[in-house]
């Protein structure tokens, strides 16, 4: 049987709660859990059954409803449904606190994607390392993106230079930015553009907190 390929016709709702459903499974496995039901998946995760059966029909997974899901299984076809075994080159742009939290401490490897270069542009940090990743002066991104064939960045600047920056990336080849400045960027509509804002977090736990 030739291998499955992945969908290109997954709606964004349902690309990240699988990406959530393969942490999960991930937890289940490391506690030797073999086999998960969608009602035991739905828990953990916060929705319900008919959802989990719904999103796991969605990438032609073959596990039984009735008995379970093997978990190690349903780990592989998530993972090339997301397209998770061809590997990918991505960068971090800045490399403040959050910039070196992400560098040293999130396990792109494990996820079919490589940390391959970071951008500064503070002199008292080019050329030093964090994690393995050598720090780049910010002029040389654009070069260096075409260079690695970088098609991912974290942008982890202020918002004053958000756009600017965005631009230069894109313009040398990112498809895909990950945003933590707390602006809308203007992009190409071939480029993907996800928006992480921790306070817009915790403003929705304040509202939970206060009901």
């Amino acid at each position: 049987m030739p291998p499955k390929k992945p969908s290109g016709t997954l709606s964004p709702p349902v690309i990240q709660r699988l990406s959530e459903y393969l942490l999960i499974l991930e937890q289940f496995i490391a506690q030797e859990q073999e086999v998960v039901s969608s009602r035991a998946l739905a828990t953990v995760y916060g929705n319900n059954s008919s959802q989990v059966r719904h999103d796991i029909f969605q990438i032609e997974h073959k596990g039984s409803q009735s008995h379970g899901y093997l978990c190690s299984e349903l780990i592989k076809d998530i993972r090339i449904a997301l397209n998770l075994q061809n590997e990918k080159n991505l960068c971090v742009i800045g490399m403040g606190n959050l910039g070196r939290a992400i560098t040293a401490h999130v396990p792109f490897d494990r996820y079919g994607m490589k940390l391959s270069a970071s951008f500064d542009v503070d002199p008292n940090v080019i050329g030093k390392k964090i994690g393995g990743v050598e720090i780049f002066n910010s002029d040389d991104m654009s070069n260096i993106i075409k260079e690695q064939n970088i098609t991912m960045a974290a942008l982890c600047v202020p918002a004053s230079r958000a756009q600017k920056t965005c631009d230069l990336a894109i313009h040398a080849g990112v498809k895909g930015i990950l945003n933590y400045s707390r602006i809308r960027l203007k992009v190409p509509e071939h480029v993907s553009v996800h928006y992480e804002q921790i306070i817009c977090s915790f403003m929705q736990l304040s509202y939970k907190c206060s009901l």
